[in-house]
C-alpha cells in the first residue's frame, strides 16, 4: 500500500495574495495539518500559540500553530495548521479531511470527495 498525496493550496489568511500549492501526505491517525517552518515563513503565518501533540514515536511535545486558509479545488475554509521543525513533511490530518469532506480509500490509495456530511439532531437520529 503506497502513501496517498493531496495537493491544497494554502495562503496567508490576511493576505490570500500569498499562496502557494503544498502536496500533503494524507495521515487519517493525525488530527492537524502540518507544514514547516519555512512554508510557514513564505506564507506569513505567525504562531498564535502552542498546542501539545503526541508523535509518531510515542514522545509529546509543544508545537506552534496559526491561522491559515485552506482551498481544495475551489472550496476555501480557514483553519489551523502546525509550524512543524524546518524541513517536516507537510502532513493533512482528519480535521481539513473532515472539513472538505475527503474520503481517503486506502486500499486503492485514492481520495474522494463526499457530496456532504452527515448531520444528525440533538437525540441522535438522521435528519
Amino acid at each position: 500500500m503506497g502513501d496517498i498525496y493531496l495537493e491544497l493550496i494554502v495562503a496567508n489568511v490576511h493576505d490570500w495574495t500569498r499562496q502557494r500549492e503544498v502536496s500533503f501526505l494524507v495521515d487519517t491517525g493525525s488530527t492537524r495539518a502540518w507544514i514547516p517552518q519555512e512554508i510557514a515563513g513564505e506564507l506569513g503565518i505567525e504562531p498564535v500559540g502552542t498546542v501539545p501533540l503526541e508523535l509518531a514515536d510515542g514522545s509529546i511535545k509543544a508545537l506552534p500553530y496559526g491561522f491559515c486558509l485552506f482551498d481544495f479545488g475551489g472550496k476555501r475554509i480557514v483553519g489551523n495548521v502546525v509550524i512543524g521543525p524546518p524541513g517536516s513533511e507537510p502532513i493533512v490530518g482528519t480535521h481539513v479531511l473532515q472539513d472538505f469532506r475527503v474520503v481517503v480509500d486506502l486500499e486503492r490509495p485514492t481520495v474522494s470527495r463526499r457530496r456532504a456530511m452527515r448531520a444528525k439532531y440533538a437525540m441522535g437520529g438522521e435528519l
